[in-house]
């Protein structure tokens, strides 16, 4: 069952994947498929009310893109480091976020004495001529890391695994380990020393969030870890000055998975969350400077001819090889490269090649994809967009690649569109990866219908 799409990858992508797959012919298919789904259920890994994993295969990645990708992304961060500085030190960049009040007020609460997207993720997607594209930067406590480990421990236990690794060499990365990691480098930050015994630690979100059976996990590894953890919902916290409390839990560090605009609009600036944070008497990771960072304005600022002279030779190339052309969407002149009209006009005249999206949404809420609409959907979808805050971008390649999975009764094969996202450690550092994937071209596992997969590289040699 040979694998298409992969002409500009390392040919090992294509040889381990052929080989897995001849593993599954016959009735070991069907053996593996269904020690999935029974370990799925056992553990309970589900996303809201379906199984996180839906592919009997994992995503591989070359020793060699693993690395290159790595790196690649740890240039374009010094590029949205200095973004992010530009947004506090550069009154008419900030004004391009269009702050409301409450928004400003949360940011000025937050002093704490570290990368605010201490634990971050870039979402892209690696072309089948082998490049790789950024479309998103998902700076507040990105959902994936428990349920992509927890997965790559699943798959090391399938019928097949013995037999393709002793074939094909693997490894995977700890990505809780780094997210715990990631926590305490922060609180020792806040205190100015190392702590003090094992600081406490609450996993903050709503208790109805699809998510929550990952939030459990974080919590139980940090347990294993030594550090008291607790998953809690922000209406179960209390600030009385001193410390921050849910029931008889106090907390020294808050994993904080809720976002700060759902968080204001849960209680606003007199949230006791907000308070403690406030008030110093908790380390917040992420913290709430991610406001600024999570929303998709920051593209179009690596694209803007104000911010072009304080990026480095190689951040310039970083953002033009991996950051698609984007701008904000406002009457005006186009920026695109091609350039000499309006952005309205060149938008309209060039529908296949752009996507508008809503700069502060996730979730593929209200991404329009120009190739999928026809010309009058899209010329109101732009219209739409100048009365809120969006993004024009160009479209990026998709890679699609053959996973197996189950049809009816029997295993079978379907081609998936598969987004590799980068994660990011402290701001700077990247290591690991997740991965989506989904049949349409809008991939997102909240959208419903997607699937995550754990990420594989195979070792050289």
């Amino acid at each position: 069952m040979s694998t298409a799409g992969n002409s500009g990858r390392p040919p090992s992508v294509g040889r381990a994947i052929d080989a897995y797959h001849h593993l599954l012919e016959g009735a070991a298919g069907l053996t593996t498929l269904r020690a999935l789904e029974d370990e799925l259920r056992r553990i309970d890994l589900v996303f809201g009310d379906r199984p996180i994993c839906r592919v009997a295969r994992p995503y591989f990645l070359a020793e060699s893109e693993a690395h290159w990708l790595a790196r690649s992304i740890e240039v374009l961060m010094q590029a949205f480091r200095k973004v992010y500085r530009s947004l506090h030190d550069t009154p008419e960049v900030r004004a391009v976020l269009r702050l409301e009040p409450e928004d400003e007020a949360i940011l000025a609460i937050d002093r704490q004495p570290f990368e605010p997207d201490a634990i971050a993720r870039i979402d892209g997607f690696l072309a089948p001529d082998g490049q790789f594209r950024v479309i998103e930067y998902n700076a507040e406590s990105p959902g994936g890391i428990a349920f992509g480990d927890t997965l790559a421990s699943i798959f090391k236990t399938l019928p097949i695994w013995p037999s393709f690794a002793r074939q094909f060499p693997t490894r995977t990365y700890d990505g809780l380990g780094n997210t715990l990691h990631e926590l305490l480098s922060a609180h020792r930050a806040s205190l100015g020393r190392a702590e003090i015994g094992h600081p406490t630690i609450g996993v903050v979100d709503w208790r109805t969030a699809p998510t929550r059976r990952e939030f459990e996990i974080c919590a139980e590894r940090f347990a294993a870890e030594g550090y008291p953890s607790r998953v809690i919902d922000p209406s179960e916290l209390r600030f009385d000055g001193h410390r921050l409390r849910a029931g008889d839990f106090e907390i020294d560090i808050v994993y904080k998975r809720v976002l700060v605009k759902d968080l204001l609009a849960h209680g606003g600036l007199d949230h006791p969350l907000v308070q403690a944070l406030k008030a110093g008497a908790i380390t917040c990771a992420s913290g709430f400077g991610v406001h600024l960072l999570y929303r998709k304005e920051l593209f179009a600022l690596l694209h803007d001819p104000r911010l072009r002279a304080r990026f480095s030779a190689d951040e310039l190339h970083a953002i033009h090889g991996l950051v698609p052309w984007s701008q904000i969407v406002r009457e005006g002149e186009c920026t695109h490269p091609s350039g000499g009209r309006s952005l309205r006009d060149f938008v309209r005249e060039n529908r296949h090649r752009l996507v508008i999206k809503p700069t502060a949404e996730y979730g593929g809420t209200g991404v329009v994809l120009g190739w999928l609409v026809d010309q009058p959907t899209w010329e109101k979808a732009y219209d739409a967009a100048l009365l809120d805050t969006s993004l024009v971008q160009e479209r990026v390649a998709l890679g699609r690649e053959r996973f197996p999975l189950r049809q009816g009764d029997t295993l079978g094969f379907a081609d998936y569109y598969a987004d590799i996202n980068p994660y990011i450690w402290g701001g700077t550092r990247s290591e690991g990866f997740g991965c989506r994937l989904a049949a349409g071209e809008l991939l997102n596992v909240t959208a419903g219908g997607g699937s995550a997969v754990p990420v594989f590289i195979l070792q050289d040699g």
